[in-house]
């Protein structure tokens, strides 16, 4: 080899190891601690960050992204009471018990990447393979009715299939929030090194969100919260997926276990004092067992209340806009029942009252413990009034029967993204009595984009791989 060539092949050399050693200290620069703990100023800065993290961890091996929810599912596991205690004393919606019961759903319910895996087809063409991929850095935004726990399950689905996680918190939870972010990069911190997967801004408000929505560098959206800004993410030119309203009507035909249904529909109702968008809004019950039924929830803790005092309540805790009143949204049935002056005996969890379909408390999604009972002749009326004041939300439904004709048809007609039979509605979103398994986590339920109850497979891209010369045993090439 002539002395040219060599010095040629040398300055190759070295040009590659110092085009690698860049690489390598451009990595390390992203992964490093910059102090921010994923909060930052601005909109445009934690979208930078987070996008920088997201093209590291895209090719991190799959064990990594294990570690990270690992790391996530342990880190909160000692602090699940405190959480539930700060989101009761900032939202000042629901119960202490039932933000623990969530907690534990959002964190040890919510699959990663073990449902993620390739599914592969052979033959005579060869093999063709489909697996999922991440879009990018995914944009979200949550309610105040559930902040922490929604931040955990959409960043345990998101990270999971290799995307980071730009988090719009409700500017009623914005503490909790944050806090709730701050520590899941430390978790995440300690156990992989790796910074600002989930990020999010120190002062977020309704400017903010609209300014991530149209950022070039979120490449999706995923939305829970009112009928705006589920528009507004739809409608954004982006791929959205959106949580919509809801108003689950409960239903109860003559052969129903009237004891269960009773006990089931006021523990679901008062669940959380009724903030659920799953939870039961109303009940449409067949004339023949109303009564008992009625008896049987007032065992279970309800307390039923006159016309009267209903269209009293209606006054007061609906605005003239149609909507509730966050005044009284989540709050318990007995404050509820102080502010409105109408006495009541113990310490009831549900008020119940007796209206006609069309009623506003009917009609309206109240979020707090209010449930109405609207009373119909035959099995084929409460179907048809429950459809109507479900309002083709196709949210939740729930329905107490024994006949199997019935729960078929009330499934079929109702078409709701999440159908529940002789049971709380609460076992729709992973929430079970006594541990028991109820499914993966429903905490983003995804009716107007029509995704259903949202898991890591949503927040992928399905590609698909062609080999035709190979790969399959059984054929010879």
């Amino acid at each position: 080899m002539q002395i040219n060539d060599i010095e040629s092949a040398v300055r190759k050399i070295l040009a590659e190891e110092l085009d690698n050693a860049n690489s390598s200290s451009a990595s390390a620069a992203v992964t490093k601690d910059d102090g921010h703990r994923g909060i930052f100023t601005n909109v445009n800065d934690a979208i930078a960050a987070a996008k920088a993290a997201q093209e590291v961890y895209r090719d991190k091996p799959i064990a990594v992204r294990q570690q990270v929810i690992d790391a996530i599912k342990e880190g909160f596991r000692p602090y699940i009471e405190k959480m539930a205690k700060d989101i009761k004393e900032e939202t000042g919606m629901g119960t202490v018990e039932a933000k623990i019961a969530k907690l534990h759903n959002a964190l040890y319910n919510t699959p990663g990447p073990e449902i993620l895996e390739p599914v592969v087809e052979n033959g005579d063409g060869g093999m063709v393979m489909y697996e999922r991929l991440p879009y990018g850095v995914i944009g979200a935004v949550g309610p105040s009715t559930n902040p922490s726990e929604t931040v955990i399950a959409n960043a345990i689905m998101m990270l999971a299939g290799g995307n980071t996680l730009y988090f719009g918190a409700h500017p009623g939870a914005k503490n909790i929030t944050r806090w709730t972010i701050e520590k899941m990069n430390d978790f995440i911190a300690d156990a992989t090194g790796l910074h600002n997967l989930v990020v999010s801004i120190e002062t977020p408000t309704i400017e903010s969100v609209q300014q991530m929505m149209k950022h070039p560098d979120i490449a999706m959206l995923a939305v829970t919260g009112g009928p705006a800004v589920v528009h507004q993410a739809m409608t954004s030119g982006k791929k959205a997926v959106g949580a919509g309203p809801g108003n689950p009507p409960a239903m109860v035909d003559a052969t129903a276990d009237i004891d269960l249904a009773a006990h089931n529909i006021i523990a679901s109702a008062s669940f959380d004092n009724d903030i659920l968008c799953t939870a039961e809004k109303e009940v449409v019950a067949e004339s023949s067992i109303k009564d008992e039924l009625i008896r049987k929830m007032q065992d279970e803790g309800a307390f039923v209340v006159t016309r009267e005092q209903a269209d009293k309540l209606a006054d007061m805790c609906i605005q003239e806009n149609g909507t509730p009143d966050r005044k009284f949204v989540g709050k318990d049935a007995t404050y509820i029942m102080d502010q409105a002056n109408i006495p009541y005996t113990g310490h009831p969890v549900e008020i119940i009252c007796e209206l006609p379909k069309d009623h506003p408390l009917v009609m309206t999604e109240m979020l707090m413990p209010i449930l109405p009972v609207v009373s119909c002749p035959t099995f084929d009326d409460v179907l048809k009034t429950a459809v109507e004041v479900e309002q083709g939300n196709h949210h939740t439904a729930t329905i107490h029967s024994n006949n199997l004709k019935h729960i078929n048809n009330a499934a079929h007609r109702m078409q709701c993204s999440i159908f529940v039979v002789n049971g709380p509605s609460y076992v729709g979103t992973g929430v079970a009595d006594n541990g028991a398994h109820s499914g993966a986590s429903a905490l983003t339920i995804a009716t107007p984009t029509g995704e259903g109850t949202c898991t890591a497979r949503t927040f992928t891209r399905r590609v698909r791989l062609n080999s035709p010369q190979g790969f399959s045993v059984r054929n010879w090439y």
